[in-house]
C-alpha cells in the first residue's frame, strides 16, 4: 500500500474543510463536487486498518 504525499495529504485536508463548509451551507452541487475530488485521492490511499 503507498501512502499519501505531503501534498496529496494537504489537499485532501483542504477538500474535506471545504466539503464541511459546503454542507453547512447547503450546496448540494458542490458538495457532490467535492465528494469526487476526494473519492479520487481516496482511490490512492486507503487508512491502515480499514
Amino acid at each position: 500500500m503507498v501512502g499519501l504525499t505531503p501534498i496529496e495529504h494537504y489537499q485532501l485536508e483542504k477538500l474535506e474543510f471545504a466539503l464541511a463548509f459546503s454542507l453547512t451551507i447547503g450546496d448540494k452541487i458542490r458538495s457532490e463536487q467535492i465528494k469526487d475530488q476526494i473519492e479520487k485521492i481516496g482511490f490512492n490511499y486507503e487508512e491502515p486498518g480499514t
